[in-house]
């Protein structure tokens, strides 16, 4: 044969071998019989049960002696775990998680007792720890499993996006949010106060003036209303003075015609100061609410058996809140103040029954700070005027004259409201630092004594003696802090009043002699006659004097028992010694005393 030929076909032959090689390797590598990878499974560090995903494969290994043989496996719940015999190793076996839950898996050895295990198949836990730890790698959340198809959440975050983040991965893994129990917080302090101080001023105004005139002849009768002061049907009788609103100055008199007046001027100014300063404590991620008020009964919509029916709405003062630590210290607030009083000029008659109106202050921020520090969330300036004026056509635009045909108001209005929010952190008081006494309890009631002759409604606790001798002791000597707070006007230089120092000198202002004057000291209050003050002799200091130039000789007047000598220029000048100087003497005038 040709040798070209036997190359053709032994070309052929390698290549149709090459495709039948990589033909079977290709089935080889996806036969549908071969078991995929397991995995091995896990031991419970608390209970000791085995873990099995649910939906997964793994692998246990009862460890079993090369002469031990595995006669008979007992799963207590089919529908629960499914086990076999591994086919590459038959000392070990296979489990399926088929549905959360917990079984007993049973393995029964010849010649040995039987083996018990716990097995607990829950969903794939570490696939949902290995998300949170990609996505939050802050965060120390501990995730377990709960009864059936729930697990749990328990650990610390640092901010409140992170916790939002962990449990949309937790819903995901488990499918629905009420598989989810989430105790996750965020770190940080857990005891939040909220102090919130709400201030406000309302300043008003009013301005009135208006002219009412009757006159009367014989013959003529004329009068002007307009501002309403006077009663028209004075005009056809003889005019005599009448109750006018408001206060007014009156005059009446003419003759032979009878003249009655009424003149309004007023100027009527109005003050109201308001402030609250609510305070509550709670944990960090919890809502907390506080008010001080009452309830006021308003008409409600549906009607009673005796007649329309009662609403009680709230008012007072009132503050919900919810705070968030973060981890870096930061504290998130959701704050609402709200400030209501009952007003009866904003109610409304309904038949023959009133209900009230109410005035509200009400502000809804979200800030974040830090504690201590203090944020304004809300303020107000609001002014607002009413002027109107009431005249008589033509006479009434009459300048000057106009004033006895018209009447004028005018209303000036003035509001300001701030309202400032502090966090702080704080923690619970020990034993030690609790006050030894609240509120209305440093106090006493007064005795008959103390009631009817000194006037006194309340008096501090402790033993009184009322009359030391001659003196008074006053009630407040008796107050254990009487001693820690400063006498009136700090005389004494805010030494404390019951060791009897106050007063110029020493005399103690709380105790009253026969006289009425403080008397502790009697000495003190004796009137001295007036003498002339001795003259008290002053040393004064040495005065300083500037040294010479360089280049010229310095010349130093001699002290007793010494001379002077010139020192050259170009040496240190040595201490100069001044003569003594006689000083003028002092005189103190004469201070006159009572």
């Amino acid at each position: 044969m040709h040798p070209k030929l036997n190359t053709r076909r032994l070309l052929w032959s390698v290549a149709l071998l090459s495709g039948l090689s990589a033909a079977v390797s290709y089935g080889q590598g996806t036969a549908p019989g071969v078991p995929p990878v397991a995995g091995v499974v896990q031991l419970d560090p608390k209970t000791g049960a085995l873990l099995v995903p649910l939906g997964g494969l793994v692998t246990f290994d009862p460890k079993l002696g090369p002469k031990e043989v595995l006669t008979d496996i007992i799963v207590a719940r089919d529908d629960i775990l499914a086990v076999r015999l591994d086919p590459n190793n038959p000392g070990k076996l296979l489990m399926t998680g088929r549905a959360a839950g917990l079984t007993q898996l049973s393995l029964v050895v010849q010649g040995r007792p039987r083996l018990v295990y716990d097995v607990l198949v829950q969903p794939d836990l570490n696939l949902l720890r290995g998300l949170i730890k990609r996505h939050v790698p802050t965060a120390a959340v501990e995730v377990s499993p709960g009864v059936g198809n729930v697990i749990v959440m328990s650990g610390f975050v640092a901010t409140p996006q992170d916790a939002d983040v962990v449990e949309r991965l937790a819903i995901t893994a488990v499918g629905s949010v009420q598989n989810v129990i989430n105790a996750v917080q965020v770190g940080g302090g857990q005891q939040v106060q909220i102090d919130v101080v709400v201030a406000s001023v309302d300043r008003n105004m009013l301005r009135q003036r208006g002219f009412d005139f009757l006159a009367r002849g014989n013959s003529f009768r004329f009068a002007s209303v307009v501002s309403g002061l006077l009663d028209p049907t004075l005009a056809s009788q003889t005019p005599d003075f009448t109750a006018i609103p408001g206060g007014t100055f009156l005059f009446q008199g003419g003759v032979p015609a009878q003249f009655l007046g009424a003149l309004q001027a007023l100027r009527n100014e109005g003050i109201a100061k308001f402030i609250a300063e609510p305070r509550v404590v709670t944990q960090t991620g919890r809502p907390a609410f506080f008010r001080a008020g009452g309830q006021q009964a308003v008409i409600s919509g549906t009607s009673g058996i005796t007649g329309p029916g009662v609403q009680l709405v709230p008012f007072g003062t009132e503050l919900e809140v919810v705070p968030v630590v973060y981890g870096n210290g930061m504290i998130w607030l959701e704050i609402n103040p709200r400030i209501s009083a009952v007003s009866q000029a904003l109610g409304i008659n309904i038949g023959a029954t009133i209900s009230p109106g109410f005035t509200e202050q009400q502000v809804r921020a979200a800030v974040m700070l830090e504690s201590g520090q203090t944020f304004a969330i809300g303020g107000l300036i609001q002014n607002s005027v009413q002027s109107s004026s009431t005249k008589v056509p033509f006479l009434g635009d009459l300048p000057f004259v106009g004033t006895a045909f018209s009447r004028v108001s005018h209303e000036q209005r003035e509001s300001e409201l701030v309202i400032l929010v502090t966090p702080r952190l704080v923690a619970p008081l020990n034993c030690e630092q609790v006050p030894g006494r609240l509120p209305g309890r440093e106090t006493r009631n007064p005795d008959d004594y103390e009631l009817f002759l000194e006037n006194i409604l309340e008096a501090p606790r402790g033993q009184r003696k009322v009359w030391n001798g001659r003196c008074y002791n006053a009630a407040w000597k008796s107050s254990p802090t009487a001693a820690q707070f400063p006498c009136a006007g700090n005389v004494n230089g805010g030494a404390g009043c019951a060791g009897g120092n106050c007063g110029v000198g020493g005399g103690n202002l709380g105790i009253i002699g026969p006289n009425g004057v403080g008397m502790a000291n009697p000495a003190v209050h004796a009137v001295a006659p007036a003498t002339s003050v001795q003259a008290v002799p002053v040393t004064l200091p040495p005065v300083p004097q500037p040294l010479p130039r360089a280049g010229s000789p310095v010349s130093v007047p001699g002290t007793p028992g010494s001379g002077a000598s010139p020192e050259p220029a170009a040496v240190e000048p040595a201490p100069i010694s001044l003569p003594p100087v006689a000083p003028p003497a002092v005189v103190i005038p004469t201070v006159p005393q009572k």
